[in-house]
């Protein structure tokens, strides 16, 4: 009985030390956010903004609420915010610390990011101005910030690390540099939307058939991919994988074909020939049945 009795207290006391040590650990916590790879991956893959207003969510009022005002001692975002669509003031007045890093002024895909880099050193410069910071979280988007993680749980620091699955390495295990991982669509909410593409095509003939109105015989403008591209997503609300597969579809289909057109450039004052999509015959042909079902329907 007595041997029993010193057992349960044994455990009980291990249990509230381990208790004691997390809380312990999370009193003094620092976020660092890579605000260019996160912004970015929610927006062009799930038309999310990381500063929703709908607080629930809200990328930074749900980091607040789950780590608490009073125990954060750093909280920054990185990125080049000439680049990104943000409310600066709205970020400012959370509390948020950002540092603004150049990415060679160029958007999305194309722009060398330098974010991680800059957001890596200061973390590791922390360790030695702030010692008695015991957490460290980190927010991405993909497994960019593996070796600061590593590095900072041999300095036996706590990680925690916020991710989207789908855009990290399948090479690494990204969670497996921290002590605690997070899916970020699963924390704030995303709903992830299924595509389909057929439902798109109508919309998207009817862009270029608009288009080739309006700008068919002018010499000064022509329809390449990058800008269709970016015309079809923001036209239809779809996400960057959704229009990239929407795209080769047209493509494939025959849909759409790319043609020689005249072209003018006003600074060479020259005449050249650039690739240009227009609508094919059986594309024109889809718009003319589409037109004759909704007719149809309306009788």
């Amino acid at each position: 009985m007595v041997n029993m009795l010193a057992e349960t207290i044994g455990e009980t006391a291990m249990k509230s030390e381990r208790v004691w040590a997390k809380h312990s650990q999370l009193e003094n916590v620092a976020i660092y956010v890579d605000y260019d790879n996160v912004y970015w991956t929610l927006k062009n893959s799930y038309l999310h903004d990381p500063d929703d207003k709908n607080l629930d969510k809200n990328l930074f009022t749900q980091l607040w609420n789950t780590y608490d005002r009073d125990n954060v001692r750093v909280f920054k975002a990185f990125g080049d915010f000439e680049q990104i669509a943000c409310d600066m003031t709205s970020l400012q007045k959370k509390r948020i610390q950002l540092r603004h890093v150049y990415a060679n002024g160029k958007k999305d895909e194309h722009r060398k990011n330098a974010s991680d880099i800059e957001l890596c050193l200061d973390a590791i410069e922390t360790t030695y101005t702030d010692p008695n910071i015991s957490c460290y979280v980190f927010v991405t988007a993909d497994s960019d910030m593996i070796p600061i993680m590593s590095r900072l749980m041999y300095k036996g620091k706590h990680v925690e690390l916020y991710y989207v699955p789908s855009a990290a390495s399948k090479q690494f295990d990204i969670t497996s540099y921290a002590h605690r991982a997070v899916d970020l669509l699963e924390f704030l909410n995303i709903q992830v939307k299924e595509y389909k593409i057929e439902d798109y095509v109508t919309g998207a003939l009817e862009f270029i058939e608009n288009w080739e109105r309006k700008f068919q015989e002018n010499p000064e403008v022509f329809l390449g991919r990058s800008w269709l591209f970016m015309k079809l997503r923001e036209v239809l609300a779809i996400p960057e994988s959704a229009c990239s597969q929407l795209l080769e579809f047209l493509e494939t289909k025959e849909y759409i074909l790319l043609d020689n057109k005249k072209y003018y450039d006003k600074i060479k004052d020259e005449h050249t020939m650039k690739k240009s999509y227009r609508l094919a015959k059986k594309g024109i042909q889809c718009l003319q049945d589409y037109e004759k079902e909704t007719a149809s329907s309306k009788e």
